[in-house]
């Protein structure tokens, strides 16, 4: 028993059938437009909702803004109506003091007076009238053993007229008690500074009027004066003693200053806590007034629905990416399938060349653009020598090893990718040479026939040996005739090769490539 046929040694087979390259590309990128597609739908759904999300935040923003400049506009107003009311106090302090017949009374008498005017408007504690020198001429004075020309209300009113009702910063009695003076400057009947009438209110007065103001836990309304002391803050900080604290280096109180009224969002330097801040100031003082929403409740509803639209219609567009991918993914296999079939059809099962089929249609096309281009083209046809004597004496089991041999001696031979050999028929075997003239393809007949003759041992070790005859026929430039009268031609000069002995290749006229008549 001859052994089955090993593999040849392992190199490119160029002249394999296969399928043309263009329905092949077609065929894998079927399923590309609807993965585009798909990845398209999905980035739309998702910008889409990402844009109604943003638009849901912006007026989330836009409501808790409208709340927060309500909530200044109605701070500003109280503290605009009680600085109103003390500054009438101050006025009418100074018109009567300014009466001669007024300004002579005694000092118990003033102290009634006086008493009698802070009694008709809560929050002050002590009304004072000083000299052009700081000497207190009515009233009992801001404090005792103090120097009260060198106050700063004092020397700003006497440096310059003009400045309405000033508002000091906030101050700490010797027992804590918080307070703040509100002073007016008084001016002679020559127009020369005549002293200063000042009224200390308690700051408790201030912050009661924030106390109806309704805010969230996290919340906050601030009144800082113009130098950026606190005034008043709801909530109330922890400690009583740092309630009076100093923001005029702070971030948030000098974007307020500079920009005078608006909104924006910031963490707190007080609490840490992010907030949207709208402020504004008191009209006819240098008081600002604050109102911050913490944005962690403000947002939270939005985040929860964020999270939620967003999860949704992520997953939703990734199932419809996947469900894309996954038909697209069956389209290609289906594809290879089609293609693996399409290229069986077109294969020898046995030899793994192209079959007669395969190489008809490829004969026609070659011919057809030879035709066309003037090109030279070539047909080579081979047959096995005695090939049924050898399948009578060693059965077909090896005939068809010996048949895989001599295809292995074509898949060496054949080195471009124009080269096309097939397996026509039982032991005939053929050869299309694109842009190949006589004197080529008769090269690579006998190159055949000598990679047959020295095969490796190995890949015909038991196998009786085999010869081919070989048939050429050639076109010369733009030739007359036709493809099948080439294919006769080349099976003609077959049949003289076998008359001649075998085991040789003949070359076929081409002048007389018309008419010539296939015989075996």
């Amino acid at each position: 028993m001859f052994a089955p046929i090993k593999s040849w040694p392992p190199h490119f087979r160029q002249g394999r059938p296969s399928v043309p390259p263009e329905r092949r590309n077609a065929r894998r990128r079927s399923g590309v437009p609807l993965v585009v597609a798909s990845a398209v739908a999905a980035l739309m759904v998702l910008a889409a909702i990402g844009v109604s999300l943003w638009q849901y935040r912006q007026e989330v923003e836009a409501r808790a803004l409208l709340i927060g400049r309500a909530s200044v506009a109605s701070i500003e107003s109280l503290l605009r109506a009680r600085f109103e009311s003390y500054d009438a106090t101050l006025r009418l302090v100074i018109a009567i003091f300014a009466d001669p017949t007024l300004r002579m009374l005694d000092d118990d008498v003033w102290r009634l007076l006086l008493s009698n005017i802070r009694a008709s408007d809560p929050g002050i504690g002590s009304i004072t009238i000083l000299g052009p020198g700081g000497r207190v001429l009515a009233g009992q004075g801001m404090a005792p053993d103090i120097d009260h020309a060198e106050l700063p209300f004092f020397k700003a009113h006497r440096a310059g007229a003009g400045l309405g009702l000033l508002i000091s910063d906030p101050l700490v009695g010797s027992e804590g008690h918080q307070t703040i003076v509100l002073s007016r400057r008084m001016t002679r009947s020559d127009g020369k500074f005549g002293g200063v009438a000042a009224a200390v209110v308690d700051l408790g007065t201030v912050r009661g009027l924030l106390a109806p103001i309704p805010i969230g836990p996290s919340d906050s309304i601030i009144v800082v004066s113009g130098s950026g002391k606190i005034i008043a803050r709801k909530p109330a900080l922890p400690d009583a003693a740092s309630a009076i604290g100093d923001l005029s280096r702070n971030a948030n109180f000098q974007r307020m200053q500079l920009m005078g009224s608006g909104s924006f969002v910031s963490r707190s330097s007080i609490d840490g806590v992010e907030r949207l801040f709208a402020f504004d100031r008191v009209e006819g003082t240098k008081l600002v007034v604050s109102a911050g929403l913490a944005t962690e409740p403000l947002y939270a509803n939005w985040r929860r629905q964020s999270v939620l639209i967003g999860g949704l219609a992520f997953v939703i567009s990734a199932a419809l990416v996947i469900a894309a991918l996954l038909l697209a993914r069956e389209s290609r296999l289906r594809a290879a399938a089609q293609e693996e079939l399409e290229r069986q059809a077109r294969t020898d099962f046995l030899t793994g060349l192209a079959n007669r089929r395969q190489f008809d249609e490829s004969l026609e096309r070659e011919w057809r653009r030879a035709a066309r281009t003037g090109a030279d083209f070539a047909v080579v046809l081979f047959d096995a020598d005695h090939f049924k004597q050898l399948n009578d004496r060693h059965g077909h089991g090896v005939g068809d090893e010996v048949l895989k041999l001599i295809a292995g001696a074509f898949d060496r031979c054949a080195r471009r990718p124009g080269d096309l050999p097939a397996r026509i028929g039982g032991e005939e075997f053929a050869m299309l040479l694109a842009d190949t003239d006589a004197t080529g393809a008769r090269c690579v007949a006998e190159r055949v026939r000598a990679a047959l003759r020295e095969a490796p041992a190995s890949v015909r070790e038991g196998l009786p040996a085999v010869t081919l005859s070989a048939g050429i026929a050639a076109t010369r430039g733009r030739s007359a005739g036709s493809a099948a009268a080439l294919l006769a031609a080349a099976d003609a000069a077959l049949y003289r090769a076998k008359e001649e002995g075998r085991d040789r290749a003949i070359l076929h006229d081409a002048d007389r490539l018309t008419g010539a008549e296939g015989r075996r």
